[in-house]
């Protein structure tokens, strides 16, 4: 089982930068996480002109009250809409159905992108809170929010239908079963060469090392990570986006 103990913060400070949400989005997103339990939700926030008006409830494939995996499906599928809506990804939500808000060790191992917010329902305690962070190399930073009046964009109603009708599709396949560090990443930069931008790799990556490292070096490579998902043997399967 995956531990949900609080995580240790260093370096703590505060940000400069603050994230604007639409009100009807702050309240739906609540509403997700209630109707989840006592699984975790997890979903995606958008944002248009610097503000999130638009989320995307996302299937947590553990079915699991202290962790979640997002759908890779649903992942590629938001994306896409968010692109054909001229929207950002800005954030990643999740929910604690038992637990403060505030990253736990698992979500500071798992925060690949230090580029995007992650925002934080926690419903512990009848008032629901709800907290975002930044988190870079394993540094936690507290970000304000502020709850901003007006219209929310409509959210897709049923994800089912978004994930049934749209797959991720890759131009290319690495198998790195088996692929230490970091032969692993040199793969996959071989890979990523042969690609033209916009294009999708994906790769295998053993669990532990492999699916916790590799994710990092690409993104700071400029690429974009697109999915992921883990398969019976306890490998992953890493969808990365040639930048």
């Amino acid at each position: 089982m995956k531990s949900r103990r609080p995580a240790i913060f260093n370096k703590f400070k505060r940000v400069q930068s603050m994230l604007q949400i639409n009100q009807n989005v702050f309240k739906a997103i609540i509403a997700h996480a209630e109707k989840e339990l006592p699984n975790e939700a997890c979903g995606y926030l958008a944002e248009t002109n610097g503000q999130i008006t638009m989320h995307y409830e996302l299937t947590n494939l553990d079915k699991a009250g202290d962790h979640f995996t997002m759908d890779p499906k649903e992942q590629f599928a938001a994306v896409k809409e968010m692109r054909n809506r001229g929207q950002h990804l800005c954030a990643v939500y999740h929910s604690h159905p038992e637990t403060p808000a505030r990253p736990s060790v698992e979500d500071i191992s798992l925060a690949y992108d230090p580029g995007i917010s992650y925002v934080i329902i926690s419903l512990k305690d009848k008032e629901r809170t709800v907290k975002s962070f930044r988190i870079n190399k394993g540094e936690v930073t507290p970000e304000d929010m502020e709850i901003v009046d007006g219209e929310a964009e409509k959210t897709q109603s049923d994800k089912k239908e978004v994930s049934m009708t749209t797959t991720i599709t890759a131009e290319a396949l690495k198998n790195c079963r088996g692929v230490g560090c970091p032969m692993n990443l040199v793969y996959t930069k071989v890979e990523l060469a042969k690609l033209t931008s916009g294009q999708v790799l994906e790769i295998i990556l053993d669990d532990g090392a492999p699916i916790n490292n590799v994710p990092g070096s690409v993104l700071r490579e400029g690429h974009k990570i697109v999915g992921k998902q883990q398969h019976k043997d306890g490998t992953w399967s890493l969808f990365i986006e040639k930048a």
